[in-house]
């Protein structure tokens, strides 16, 4: 939605679109993989956490 504007990254800039537009305009593959590595091993952590939490209030609430 806000396309390529600089001036909004500092308010609506999240981690995906930074990944995205260091791939695209920039052409760095190594930071957007080191970031996009990052991301995944940030959100499977917070995952298994919140899984294991899950499971101690309700055992049949959890994913697995």
């Amino acid at each position: 939605m806000i396309g390529n504007n600089a001036q909004l990254y500092s308010t609506t800039d999240v981690l995906d679109t930074f990944i995205y537009r260091n791939l695209r305009l920039n052409g760095d593959v190594g930071m957007s993989s080191a970031a996009g590595l990052y991301q995944s091993v940030l959100s499977t952590a917070i995952l298994l956490f919140m899984n294991r939490l899950a499971r101690k209030h309700n055992p049949d609430g959890a994913l697995f």
